[in-house]
């Protein structure tokens, strides 16, 4: 059981520097390139943060773990929200501003719709992933025309406000190093998750859905809790909407698109959960229009409540 937790713990850390650094290195050559803040925030930001799903979760669907790899996307959009969100609330409340509850909040709540329509009778096809690719594209085309996006780059750090051309042969090397240590965090996490699952004698999906979503979360986490200590609400509010967005569309999607996904370990329970905590926060988005300490209090009580219920 040891190595089990010893690699769970070893993917994790893989996935978050493998993420951290594919985003810097990406960064900086985006904006060498010459590339917009807008192109630059709001694509590779979003795209970096959910690269720990997509290696999890493409790599589970071309092993066969399907339950794996629907797993950790559900129940990567069930931590965002119960305990990403609930965190950040917790700290302090966090208010949801137009642009989020007119446009990004229906976009995200559409494609979590058409997931759990696709993913309730166990299996998601090549064309059904192929949809939920397409929608991931579309919505975040309709953000950025309508939106359009906030110039980010005091968050991407000081090293892409000053990037110079000679900086592109280190930051082609952090690209090639994050993706291997997202290729190897990913590997390491579901051996050690199905280990784990197989140890104790319970369905892979379960790992999947508490374990391993709480592990491809961690950039989420970490992301959330600092824009809330910036005091930047719509930074932390986005980056969980924008989360579990591309979850859906982008990681399910591809992975459903490489490989067919058979997932009937993921049954009714985590998909309800996902699709109810999803038009909470909508609900949430117009009335009263923030989320406050005692909704982000009960988020993560909730959370407790579900893990115990999936595990029994």
């Amino acid at each position: 059981m040891f190595l089990f937790l010893l690699a769970i713990a070893c993917g994790c850390l893989g996935l978050y520097f493998g993420g951290d650094l594919l985003l810097k290195g990406a960064t900086v050559v985006g904006r060498l390139l010459g590339w917009s803040a807008a192109v630059i925030g709001f694509v590779l930001i979003s795209l970096g943060t959910s690269a720990p799903e997509l290696f999890v979760s493409a790599g589970a669907a071309l092993q066969g773990y399907g339950d794996v790899a629907a797993g950790n996307v559900v129940g990567s959009n069930i931590v965002n929200i119960a305990i990403v969100l609930g965190l950040g609330a917790l700290i302090m409340p966090l208010a949801i501003n137009r642009a989020i509850r007119v446009h990004q909040l229906p976009l995200m709540l559409g494609l979590t719709v058409m997931g759990f329509g696709f993913l309730v009778d166990g299996h998601l096809g090549r064309i059904a992933g192929a949809f939920l690719l397409s929608g991931a594209v579309g919505s975040v085309w309709w953000v950025m025309r309508v939106d359009g996006v906030p110039d980010l780059e005091e968050a991407l750090g000081e090293e892409v406000r000053q990037a110079e051309p000679h900086s592109i042969w280190p930051s082609l090397f952090f690209i090639t190093a994050g993706v291997l240590l997202l290729l190897l965090g990913a590997q390491s996490l579901i051996w050690g998750g199905v280990g784990l699952a197989t140890y104790f004698g319970v369905p892979d999906a379960v790992v999947a859905l508490t374990v391993t979503s709480i592990g491809t979360g961690l950039p989420e986490i970490t992301a959330t809790v600092m824009a809330v200590i910036r005091r930047d609400t719509d930074m932390a509010v986005g980056n969980v909407v924008g989360s579990n967005m591309l979850n859906i569309g982008l990681v399910l999607g591809f992975s459903g698109l490489v490989s067919p996904i058979n997932s009937r370990g993921v049954d009714m329970l985590p998909l309800s959960i996902m699709l109810l905590l999803s038009f909470l926060v909508l609900l949430l988005a117009w009335r009263p229009g923030h989320v406050g300490r005692w909704v982000g209090g009960s988020l993560l009580a909730a959370f407790a409540a579900y893990t115990v219920l999936l595990v029994q």
